[in-house]
């Protein structure tokens, strides 16, 4: 075997090792969708758009939700760290069938440590864990960090001014 060969072996393993992270972060990051929707409890809720058949969840994933350097959208969602950065978008409405509805996009973030994976809210600009906020190592806890951005969010009344720093991004 030359030499090239012996290099071309060794990237074929490391791509395809590559692949199966990603594959293994996404997994994770639909589970941890799946648990919040059941905890809020939504798992099976849908409302119609007004202008289109399209039946959306009240809690939806989004990937590369975050724009790149040149404010285009990123096709690569993985850091150089190896994290995968994704989004929840959750809805809030007086109805399925009432509008204006308010979609709060939620950034987050997977990655491996020592074979387990870990979560955390995601502050895209800086591709570090939000403020405040670190790695947990269970769905469950970062599922309480959501519920508590959320509750501190919406329990601000507009009379007495936004929150600062606003943690929730709306569409």
């Amino acid at each position: 075997m030359n030499r090239y060969d012996a290099l071309a072996d060794l990237w074929r393993l490391q791509s395809s090792r590559t692949d199966e992270l990603q594959e293994t972060l996404r997994t994770h990051s639909y589970l941890l969708l799946t648990e919040l929707a059941t905890e809020l409890g939504v798992e099976a809720k849908t409302w119609k758009e007004q202008k289109n058949p399209f039946h959306r969840r009240y809690v939806e994933y989004r990937l590369s939700p975050f724009p790149g350097l040149e404010g285009e959208t990123r096709i690569d969602r993985y850091t150089p760290k190896g994290e995968l950065e994704f989004a929840f978008v959750l809805t809030f409405d007086h109805g399925e069938d009432h509008f204006p509805k308010t979609r709060f996009l939620l950034p987050l973030a997977t990655r491996l440590y020592r074979q387990h994976p870990q979560y955390c809210l995601w502050d895209p600009l800086q591709a570090a864990p939000l403020d405040g906020f670190l790695w947990v190592a269970t769905r469950p806890a970062v599922i309480q960090d959501i519920l508590a951005v959320l509750d501190r969010e919406l329990a601000i009344d507009p009379f007495e001014g936004p929150p600062l720093p606003p943690r929730l991004a709306c569409l």
